[in-house]
């Protein structure tokens, strides 16, 4: 992408990438850090004041600095329904046009919808790019575990992240494990300082958004500047001052005896709806549990409350009020789908959507009390990057940051006056380091005092460092990252579990007593199809790279939920059922993939051991669609939902209630409006994939693209599974062969091409170049060129072709191309035939990092390919040139460093999907089989 030829203007090109002038501070920041290529470790900011706009300001620098860090990330703590963010993000991409940038817009990946992991971003590593995601997703992907990305991914992943990328944590006070991780993983960290700074490339830079600053006076720390009651410098804007001043008064007000929680918290709650004075107002509620959530939110609805008499007598009854469809509920423990259908605002609003309607009020920065007061019921997926505009708010006890991070969610425009009610608990004999945090924060509250940033600054200044501690969370225990167990995650090409190399989650999150592990689960309708258990672990994880595992998909629990609600599902199936359900596959990754038989993952969990469920925490599991469990709309992980007929008992599974389609055999993985991530899947028994017609009434069939794999089948009959996905939007429509002579050509003209856009050495400039002319020669077999199945009445030429324009046969030995064209460049190199532009012969260098990119362009070769590798032309050699290539990958790794070298991977890997998808217009390379 080019850049501008002359400087740009910040407050003109601010005000056309976000349609309003900058503040003092952002223009501060910009001309005091980022226009001088520094940047701060620290940024502390109230939160409400715009601190998302950093995306902005990188953006304006990128175009004004070839040294600006290509990739900016953005990393949240938890899973938000609708950030700032991502608003910010998409904002930008519209009004690109509005500047003279020039060139595309940013690649933009984030949580949500169509841009949840296009992998736009990781296309092409001269592009800018905004990625947006979690601490999980993003640190599982720099510790080369990506959660949902295939082996083959993970080291592209890694690369693009930690080299040449500024990573911005969001309340990074909340973040400490991952903290520790980015920092030492950046610039500054000791694996960046151990190593040649000239072979190191541009290591990942981090800036922390925290409300709680360091002490270190080394560490460089931007906050508001100037004088607010003489309104100076920062203050001079009306926003900032107005939001810095916005009125919050707290109420503490404690439990009964024999109160329960959840029903005083629904009270106070409906108490402010009800004032006089406060009537058709928004009121936020958080609480810490899910579960209390839900109790809340059918306490205020009034479907079911529980009444205690004098006497202390608990009964239950139904009770009408007039806030049924005034209720929305945000717990952590929704799926994608239901948090993004929950915040659409875009899509029209129909009768039943009463949870729609009323978080739509909150999202919106004016609020029309004509609507009558509404109720948003949240855990802590609430408190964190989300633009909540509420003008009430109830809690429960919590540590005090958390209850700062609430307190920025209500009254944020400085509009009006807040009432905050904190619901305190009565001292509990037994309190774990948790609850001290939440009764100490308590204790340094004082009821009616006033709660807004400016009070809150005076407030935390006056405490004591001891006073903080014990009112904050509880600090995790953290681990440090060492060699060791970065070259065991390294290896990328061994997906088995394997010793020495442990599940990420630790080094993410840290380790704490108090918080239990979690699981991420999924259902997927191909696992209910014979045959899909049988697939290697290879064809599996090239399944899963095509068809991924989206958010949308996905929920997060508590890993003991998750145990006993698969304990409990399993328990309302059938005998029959059982027999056959238990016999279908659940894929659990956790440091390497593990297929069980659901049958087996279910006894596991039975067993009477503390630690029976210990092979599900801190993992991403995948169920069949038939087992169910959950319920469109409301996404909580339930025991009964959805329930079988007592008609269908005697059915089998797969004839029960499930997203199966009982009039052909396609089943519809995901089809979540839009079409974008809509996907066909379809069983074929005999005939060749080539003249099997598209699925019957498939949206767009010309759009779609086709991914067979081979299933075992009990009899002669061929049986594939056949999938048909969405392909990327291309400026051409055509998929068409293309020769091995004309592909290589055009890999060398992308890879030409991004490395002229980005500041790379001669030495490596001239070694992916090798690579792009050499990494497909061994393409010309004649047992490579006979797997082709070419598209339409394509004849044949002369030629050997190395795009087929269709779909790869397998090869029974598992022959891989790269492997053989590793072989002719080492051969070349040895006979000296490989010369650089001075006519000298290439030195050992140049020539390790080329045979190594060729080597693992395709995923493979970190450290080893699988099954060996071998070249048909030289088996005998073969074992030589795989051994080498295991001993060239460590030798790399230890001179350039673990993402330096991944990132250095991706010039070509990169180059060679471009060029296939220019020419092509079909999925990647990646995508094809074989190639």
């Amino acid at each position: 992408m080019t850049k501008p030829s002359q400087q740009v203007d910040f407050d003109g090109a601010f005000k056309a990438l976000t349609g309003h002038s900058p503040l003092s501070w952002q223009r501060r920041l910009y001309r005091h850090w980022f226009a001088v290529e520094k940047f701060p470790a620290v940024c502390d900011l109230p939160t409400g004041l715009g601190k998302t706009m950093v995306m902005a300001i990188w953006l304006i620098a990128w175009a004004n600095n070839l040294r600006i860090p290509t990739r900016l990330i953005y990393v949240v703590d938890r899973r938000t329904v609708v950030d700032q963010a991502t608003d910010l993000a998409e904002m930008l991409v519209r009004n690109w046009k509005n500047t003279n940038f020039g060139g595309e817009p940013p690649a933009i990946s984030t949580l949500r919808g169509q841009l949840a992991d296009n992998r736009e971003w990781s296309r092409d590593p001269s592009r800018p790019a905004i990625i947006i995601g979690t601490v999980d997703l993003i640190g599982s992907a720099l510790l080369f575990s990506g959660y949902r990305s295939s082996y083959k991914r993970r080291p592209l992943e890694a690369g693009l992240l930690g080299q040449d990328s500024l990573l911005v944590l969001d309340e990074a006070h909340l973040s400490k494990p991952f903290e520790k991780l980015a920092c030492a993983i950046g610039d500054d960290g000791p694996f960046q300082k151990s190593r040649d700074k000239r072979l190191q490339g541009s290591p990942m830079r981090v800036i922390r958004m925290s409300a709680t600053t360091s002490s270190d006076p080394t560490v460089n720390v931007f906050r508001l500047e100037g004088d607010f009651e003489r309104r100076t410098e920062d203050f001079v804007d009306d926003t900032v001052f107005n939001r810095y001043e916005a009125t919050k008064v707290l109420t503490i007000t404690t439990l009964g005896q024999k109160e329960k929680l959840t029903d005083r918290i629904a009270r106070e709650a409906v108490a402010l709806a009800e004032d006089n004075s406060l009537r058709g107002k928004r009121i936020v509620v958080f609480v810490r549990k899910p579960d209390d959530a839900k109790s809340i939110a059918i306490a205020i609805r009034g479907q079911v409350v529980e009444v205690i008499d004098e006497a202390g007598q608990k009964s239950k009854r139904i009770k009408s009020t007039p806030y049924a469809n005034s209720v929305a509920v945000l717990t952590g423990t929704m799926r994608g789908l239901e948090r993004d259908e929950l915040v659409d605002l875009e899509k029209p609003l129909g009768e039943g959507d009463h949870e729609r309607r009323v978080m739509q009020r909150f999202l919106k920065p004016d609020n029309d009390p004509s609507l009558g007061s509404c109720f948003l019921i949240s855990t802590s997926a609430g408190e964190v990057g989300f633009d909540l505009n509420a003008d009430h708010l109830v809690g429960d006890e919590a540590p005090l940051d958390s209850w700062i991070q609430r307190l920025g969610r209500v009254n944020r425009r400085g509009n009006g006056k807040a009432t905050v009610v904190l619901v305190r608990r009565k001292e509990p004999a037994d309190k774990s380091e948790f609850d001290k945090a939440c009764s100490a924060t308590s204790n340094l509250l004082t009821n009616g005092m006033d709660v807004s940033p400016k009070a809150l600054k005076v407030f935390k200044n006056s405490l004591q460092r001891e006073q903080i501690e014990r009112a904050s969370s509880p600090k995790l225990a953290t681990v440090d990252l060492t060699d060791v167990l970065l070259d065991a995650w390294s290896m990328t090409s061994i997906t088995d579990r394997m010793p020495g190399r442990p599940d990420v989650g630790p080094w993410l999150r840290g380790i704490a007593e108090w918080e239990p592990p979690r699981t991420e689960i999924a259902w997927r309708a191909e696992l209910d199809l014979d045959g899909f258990a049988d697939l290697g672990d290879y064809d599996i994880e090239e399944w899963f790279d095509t068809h991924r595992i989206l958010t949308h998909e996905s929920l997060g629990a508590n890993t003991g939920d998750v145990a006993s609600w698969l304990k409990a599902r399993w328990d309302g199936f059938s005998e029959m059922q059982q027999e056959e359900i238990g016999k279908r596959p659940v894929i659990i990754d956790r440091a390497g993939m593990e297929i069980l038989p659901l049958g087996e993952v279910v006894n596991r969990l039975s067993r009477k051991t503390a630690d029976a469920d210990a092979f599900l925490r801190g993992a991403e599991i995948i169920v069949p669609a038939s087992f169910g469990g959950i319920r469109r709309g409301v996404g909580l992980l339930d025991f009964t939902e959805p329930k079988l007929n007592r008609g269908d008992e005697a059915k089998p599974p797969e004839e029960a209630p499930s997203i199966l389609n009982d009039q052909t055999d396609a089943i519809d993985v995901a089809d979540v409006g839009g079409g974008r991530y809509r996907e066909k899947l379809v069983k074929l028994e005999g005939g060749e994939p080539e003249t099997t017609p598209l699925i019957p009434g498939a949206v767009n069939p010309t759009g779609l693209a086709r991914y067979a794999l081979e299933l075992e089948s009990d009899d002669e009959k061929t049986v594939r599974l056949v999938s048909y996905v969405p392909r990327r939007e291309r400026p051409e429509t055509g998929q068409k062969p293309q020769t091995l002579k004309q592909h290589v050509s055009t890999v060398r003209k992308v890879v030409d091409d991004i490395v002229s856009r980005l500041a790379i050495p001669s030495a490596i400039v001239q070694a992916s170049q090798f690579a792009a002319d050499w990494h497909d020669h061994g393409k010309a077999r004649e047992r490579w060129q006979r797997l082709l199945v070419l598209q339409g009445d394509f004849a044949r030429p002369d030629e050997p072709m190395g795009k087929s324009g269709g779909e790869m046969k397998r090869d029974s030995r598992g022959y891989r191309h790269e492997f053989a064209s590793l072989r002719e460049f080492t051969d070349a190199f040895n006979g000296g035939n490989l010369l650089d532009t001075s006519g000298d012969p290439v030195n050992q260098d140049v020539f390790d990092l080329a045979a190594h990119l060729i080597a693992v362009h395709h995923g493979r070769g970190r450290p080893h390919f699988p099954k060996g590798g071998f070249d048909p032309d030289c088996e005998a050699r073969s074992n030589e040139i795989h051994t080498e290539a295991i001993r060239r990958f460590a030798r790399l790794q230890r001179r350039y460093g673990w993402w330096r070298l991944a990132w250095l991977e991706n010039l070509l890997r990169c180059a060679d999907a471009l060029a296939s998808a220019n020419v092509n217009s079909t999925e990647s390379d990646e995508t094809e089989r074989g190639e």
